[in-house]
């Protein structure tokens, strides 16, 4: 009988120093606590509660739709290139205005398509192509023959730098400033001229595929969505 006692005290004695062994060794004790105090692992919350300082992707490219603002309507209807402003009656364009009729109007709103490069976790340098435009036919008053299609198209290309305020794992607020130029097509006409664009607040939800929301000003419109594709370089 006594053997058997002295056997079971051994065998208490042997689990019972293994067991001190695990809890000794600090990574599993500080996993083990964790999870038994606030049941989340506390590693992993400490790291997604503050902004990452990596770089995560360094490639970018934004498929962008805006609503249109003052300044692509401003070229879009022609806004300061005739303000019709002639003193007394003008016989002549009155008889031709009364001889024509329009058709119905067809906008296409602000698409934009860019690149950017990340060079820092809160600045990232890049170029963007943007394209908005209207059409819509001209017709006889009397024959309704078509005598011709209207068409402005505004091309701007720009430069884009963008700064990152808050970045956390699938959240990024941030604000733009671009510049560039702009080509302004018409039917009978055409010019360039300089161009800007600014996002005031903008705002991502996603990892690699995300979807962003934009308050700006400028030739990309008042409110802009659009879904983007960051990445990395295979090597």
């Amino acid at each position: 009988m006594r053997r058997y006692i002295l056997l079971a005290l051994l065998a208490f004695a042997v689990c019972s120093a293994q067991a001190q062994e695990v809890v000794d060794d600090q990574l599993i004790y500080n996993r083990v606590t964790g999870f038994m105090e606030s049941g989340v692992n506390l590693e992993t919350d400490e790291v997604t509660s503050k902004n990452i300082q990596e770089i995560r992707f360094k490639h970018n490219l934004r498929l962008e739709y805006g609503a249109p603002g003052f300044l692509s309507w401003f070229f879009l209807d022609e806004v300061g290139f005739g303000c019709g402003c002639d003193v007394g009656p003008d016989f002549i364009n009155d008889m031709n205005s009364l001889r024509v009729k329009q058709g119905p109007r067809y906008i296409l709103s602000t698409i934009g398509l860019g690149y950017s490069q990340q060079l820092r976790p809160w600045l990232g340098l890049g170029a963007r192509a943007t394209i908005a435009g209207t059409w819509q036919n001209t017709y006889d008053t009397y024959t309704n023959e078509k005598l011709y299609h209207d068409r402005i198209f505004n091309i701007a290309a720009l430069l884009d730098a963008r700064f990152s305020y808050l970045r956390r794992d699938k959240v990024e607020l941030y604000s733009t400033v671009s510049a560039g130029l702009m080509c302004h097509l018409e039917r009978a006409n055409g010019g360039l001229t300089p161009m800007f664009d600014v996002v005031l607040f903008g705002a991502s939800f996603g990892r690699a595929f995300y979807g962003f929301v934009e308050v700006g000003a400028g030739i990309g419109g008042s409110a802009r969505v659009g879904l983007g594709y960051r990445f990395n370089s295979k090597k």
